[in-house]
């Protein structure tokens, strides 16, 4: 899949042109659930909602995702605002966006539906891209969590298939990006360096309170968000389960953070694109913030060195400070809904002594923090069953016992 800001004409004259179009350029945000709709909620709060526009899923609203409770507690101009960027004017009539519309308009488009639809969306998008002639919008996904591939039985996320495909990933406690005294860090990945910066320059404009880097580990940020999932629930758990002897927790977030790192620094080894990654990119690495161009790690084998792990990518801050601040709990607000997820795991098994036989037993708990456990990421009801699970390379939700 292509996928640049710049076609294969690159003289002076069109990177110079190109560069200054993308400087008034606009994000957009399709299928819009709780996370994107939070986002554009703080757009909508801290700028004046030029540079983003959002097209929720056909038959969904754009205030679907949030609660009553969240819904009462907004400001009714910028849910004006916010809704002002979910339509566009058609002979004098609003009229909703739709992906296409997104894809007329936009440079940037950042496709957030979640592992159910994410595929199709993307396959949708790439053939509404070439019947507008619209190459040159940039595609980007926000979902973290694995896919899986029932024929062949593989466990996957998403820019492992499509490597050229961008990635954007930022820090979201629950409720916090409606406080407007908040502020975040996030990454946008892309394999090209300068794919990179220009889209993390677009996204950067979403809000001030939004401070958006770039990178090129699409595919090992993909990893870390999914592991820095489960491992948010299990941080969540040993808060509450172990609050009586609080010395275990430096361990335990210890071990967490370094599974999260060390799995994506070994799959960084087996990218496809590895040496064109560091090869042949337009810019070097420590143009984008990068300390150096590459961290790896070796063994001795045999007398021999052999590189077995690449921890270049932990130079990505916004990540780091994602998987740190998500395995945490805040001094104020709340924490992830992940980690309110082990919290109630954590409660149940102190009240029922022994762990629970399914999500039916954690319902409850959940539903008193305000939400269902459709709202925990990995948490979808799993059809195949705890012998034939998707979810190999983590446990599944639905099974975890």
């Amino acid at each position: 899949m292509q996928n640049s800001f710049f076609d294969s004409a690159l003289d002076q004259d069109s990177i110079k042109q190109q560069i200054l179009a993308l400087e008034n350029g606009t994000v957009g945000f399709y299928s819009v659930g709780l996370y994107p709709g939070s986002l554009a909620y703080n757009c909508a709060m801290q700028t004046d909602g030029q540079s983003l526009l959002v097209a929720p899923r056909p038959g969904r609203s754009l205030m679907g995702a949030f609660s009553d409770d969240a819904i009462q507690g907004m400001d009714p101009e910028h849910v004006e605002k916010m809704q002002r960027m979910a339509v566009h004017d058609k002979d004098g009539e609003p009229v909703p966006n739709t992906l296409a519309y997104l894809l007329e308009t936009c440079e940037l488009v950042v496709l957030s539906a979640n592992s159910n639809h994410i595929e199709q969306d993307l396959q949708d998008a790439c053939d509404l891209r070439k019947a507008l002639n619209r190459e040159q919008v940039v595609l980007a996904c926000l979902a973290g969590s694995f896919s899986h591939d029932f024929i062949k039985n593989e466990s996957y996320v998403l820019c492992e298939k499509q490597p050229n495909l961008g990635f954007f990933s930022g820090f979201h406690r629950h409720g916090a990006l409606r406080n407007p005294m908040d502020s975040f860090t996030a990454n946008f990945c892309h394999p090209n360096a300068l794919t990179a910066l220009l889209g993390a320059r677009l996204l950067d404009k979403i809000s001030p309170n939004i401070q958006v880097s770039p990178g090129i580990h699409n595919v090992e940020a993909q990893y870390i968000k999914a592991a820095k999932n489960m491992s948010s629930i299990f941080a969540g758990f040993g808060y509450a389960y172990h609050r009586e002897n609080t010395g275990t927790l430096p361990t335990l977030l210890t071990l967490l953070l370094d599974q999260c790192m060390d799995q994506a620094a070994t799959v960084s080894m087996f990218r496809r694109d590895r040496q064109r990654l560091y090869n042949r990119q337009p810019i070097a690495l420590t143009e984008l913030g990068y300390g150096v161009q590459r961290i790896e790690a070796a063994l001795s084998r045999g007398g021999d060195m052999e590189k077995v792990r690449d921890h270049t990518f932990a130079q990505l801050t916004a990540m780091v400070a994602d998987v740190r601040g998500s395995m945490m709990m805040p001094v104020s607000g709340r924490p992830t809904r992940n980690f309110q997820a082990g919290q109630v795991l954590a409660e149940g098994m102190r009240h029922h002594q022994r762990a629970p036989k399914g999500m039916e037993e954690l319902e409850p708990g959940a539903k008193q923090r305000g939400y269902g456990k459709g709202d925990w990421r990995g948490s979808k009801p799993c059809a195949t069953g705890p012998k034939l699970c998707g979810n190999t390379k983590f446990k599944c939700m639905m099974h975890p016992w």
